[in-house]
């Protein structure tokens, strides 16, 4: 697979970019970078060739593609364990999710699990239930009218405030505000 090459002497450079500042404390996700890269695509004029070239060149880098093969993970779940696992999690997000009965279903101790769950998934367990409930919370808001008490009682947060709180962290914006405002876009 060949990229357009752009001349990056010409380049103009664009205000309100974050890349030169520090991101370590935020909390981002591959699903938050798709819908960027995915909304740019969509308010690209039909006539911006190199633009859509480098929008694609930032899909591919991060899904992996055109790169070398990744290395094994070391220390990681084996492929049946890593499937299992997301089966359970997205089929039970609204129960208590535990390292330590997460861990038994795979046959794992608490201690190792949590260690080859992050070498697998590249995010904690918690990390990665929490991101998971939000996500089943943000398809619920679009898809229903329920509200949002309901909504997090159903994706497994302690109540709405709960979610409200998590969500506002992840998104940068109230559920209720992103409800509207996607809802509006749809």
């Amino acid at each position: 697979m060949s990229f357009l090459a752009v001349d990056t002497a010409a380049a103009v450079p664009v205000t309100g970019l974050l890349a030169d500042h520090e991101l370590a404390g935020e909390a981002r996700s591959f699903a938050d970078l798709r819908e960027v890269l995915q909304a740019l695509e969509r308010s690209l004029e039909p006539g911006a060739e190199t633009a859509r070239a480098l929008v694609a060149r930032a899909s591919a880098i991060v899904v992996g593609v055109g790169s070398r093969p990744a290395a094994p993970v070391q220390g990681g779940l084996a492929p049946w364990q890593a499937r299992k696992l997301r089966r359970h999690i997205d089929e039970n997000l609204d129960g208590t999710l535990t390292t330590a009965v997460l861990g038994e279903l795979v046959a794992l101790s608490a201690s190792y699990f949590g260690r080859a769950f992050k070498a697998t998934f590249g995010e904690t367990p918690h990390a990665y239930i929490t991101r998971r409930r939000l996500e089943a919370a943000k398809d619920l808001m679009l898809s229903t009218r329920e509200p949002l008490s309901q909504i997090a009682y159903q994706c497994g947060f302690a109540d709405q405030s709960h979610l409200c709180r998590l969500f506002r962290r992840s998104a940068g914006v109230a559920p209720q505000a992103w409800r509207r405002a996607n809802r509006m876009a749809a």
